[in-house]
C-alpha cells in the first residue's frame, strides 16, 4: 500500500523497457515514412495465412476479450476483477472522447480518392473514428493490468509482443494507421499506471472484502 510512482515502475520494468523499445521503433518509422507511405507498405504486404491470423488475433484487443478476463480474475481475487474493469473503463472513456474530438477518416476512408487499398474479404471496414485504436488501447491496458498482477516478473516480455501483435493486426487489416496505434498504446499505458498508482493509495482497494473470491477465499 503507499507505493510510490517511481516504486511502481521500477517493479514493472521488465513491461516498461521492452515498452519503451516499442514506441521508440514505432516513432522512427513515422519519421522516415509519410502517414500515407507507411500504411501502404504495410498494406501491401499480405498473405492468406496473415490474412486469418490478425483477424483472430485483432480479438485479443476486443472489449469481449476483457470481460473475458474480468470474469476469469473473480476466481482468483475480486480486487483483480476491480483493477482490470476500472483500467478498462477508464481508458476506453479517454479513447472514446478522442476519436469523437479528432473524429478521422480511417483507412477506406482516406485512400476513397486516392489509391485503392487491400481489404479482406468479409471483414467490415469502418470509416471513421480512427485516433487512436481503441482495440490497442485495450490490448495495452490488459497487458499493463497482467503485467502487474502476474508475480514472474521476467515472464512479463512475453506480454509486449502479444499486445504489439494486436496492435499492429488493426494497421494489417486497414482498420487504422500507425500514429493511431501508437497513440492508442501510449495512452493505455499511462493512464493504466496512474490509476493503479491512485488505487495503491485508496484504502477501500485494500479492503479485506476485496480479498475474497468465488466460491471461497483468496
Amino acid at each position: 500500500m503507499n507505493k510510490s510512482l517511481s516504486e511502481i515502475l521500477y517493479r514493472q520494468r521488465y513491461f516498461l523497457i521492452p515498452f519503451l523499445i516499442l514506441m521508440i521503433t514505432g516513432f522512427s518509422l513515422m519519421l522516415v515514412f509519410s502517414k500515407k507511405d507507411l500504411f501502404l507498405l504495410i498494406n501491401n504486404q499480405h498473405t492468406a495465412f496473415f490474412d486469418h491470423f490478425f483477424k483472430l488475433n485483432t480479438w485479443l484487443g476486443d472489449g469481449w476479450m476483457t470481460i473475458v478476463v474480468i470474469i476469469g480474475m473473480l476466481f482468483f481475487k475480486y480486487r483483480y476483477a476491480v483493477l482490470t474493469a476500472l483500467a478498462y473503463a477508464y481508458s476506453s472513456l479517454a479513447v472514446q472522447i478522442f476519436k469523437r474530438l479528432f473524429n478521422a477518416p480511417r483507412p477506406v476512408k482516406f485512400f476513397e480518392d486516392i489509391t485503392p487499398i487491400r481489404t479482406i474479404d468479409g471483414y467490415t471496414m469502418h470509416e471513421w473514428n480512427s485516433f487512436p485504436s481503441g482495440h490497442t488501447a485495450s490490448a495495452f491496458t490488459l497487458a499493463v493490468v497482467l503485467s502487474y498482477l502476474l508475480p514472474y516478473k521476467h515472464s512479463h516480455w512475453i506480454l509486449i509482443p502479444v499486445a504489439a501483435l494486436t496492435a499492429f493486426s488493426r494497421v494489417y487489416l486497414a482498420q487504422h494507421f500507425m500514429e493511431d496505434i501508437i497513440a492508442g498504446a501510449l495512452l493505455a499505458v499511462i493512464m493504466t499506471f496512474q490509476l493503479i498508482w491512485w488505487l495503491e493509495h485508496t484504502k477501500w482497494y485494500h479492503s479485506q472484502k476485496l480479498d475474497g473470491r468465488l466460491f471461497g477465499k483468496a
